[in-house]
């Protein structure tokens, strides 16, 4: 299966952006690098394919370490976004639960040099990009709260070792998706294999 890439749309060079916008002209060249080569790319560049110079940019990106944690950190909204639409539609705690899981595997395979960025290597191991932990919280906080409501008798640890072994299982699962490892014949199937295989957690 051939993930999904989301493609941004040309620029022009030398376009001016009103204060505000720079930061998320930067940030969405950055995205758009990333899904072409890597988390490899520099500050200057992202600059250039907006069409500032790269003295512009580094006011608001000091490093490229700080430009990866605002592409996490939007990443961590979108998915997050994408997880509650999915659970609005779903009926029953049980639903909930499985239609957070296919929501999960529909943001990595729509973004998924996003999601290796945002589930690789942790970008704020020094503590400096405190809105990146807050934004992957907000998303942790969704799993923990439909255990709640689908084992209201369940103490503290059963709900967390549940939550962790669920988080396991999905990111496991979705990364061997992207790279192949597991075949699927679209995304759909995709999002439905999750939920068969996690069957046995949600009971």
């Amino acid at each position: 299966m051939t993930p999904l890439r989301t493609r941004l749309p040309p620029r022009k060079k030398g376009k001016a952006y009103h204060h505000g916008d720079l930061k998320r002209a930067l940030t969405d060249a950055a995205i758009e690098l990333l899904g072409e080569e890597g988390p490899s790319f520099t500050v200057r560049k992202a600059a250039g394919r907006v069409g500032v110079t790269h003295g512009a940019a580094y006011r608001h990106f000091e490093d490229r370490d700080a430009l990866l944690a605002e592409v996490a950190r939007r990443g961590h909204i979108t998915l997050r976004e994408t997880l509650v639409r999915a659970m609005r539609r779903a009926d029953g705690t049980r639903a909930e639960l499985e239609a957070l899981l296919a929501g999960y595997v529909r943001f990595a395979l729509r973004h998924p040099a996003q999601y290796d960025l945002m589930f690789g290597p942790r970008l704020n191991e020094s503590g400096r990009f405190p809105e990146l932990e807050e934004a992957l919280e907000r998303s942790v906080v969704l799993l923990d709260a439909a255990l709640k409501r689908h084992l209201p008798s369940a103490d503290r640890t059963v709900v967390r070792d549940r939550g962790v072994a669920i988080w396991s299982l999905a990111h496991g699962y979705t990364s061997s998706v992207l790279r192949g490892r597991i075949k699927v014949r679209g995304p759909r199937a995709a999002e439905r294999y999750l939920c068969r295989l996690a069957a046995a957690l949600l009971t």
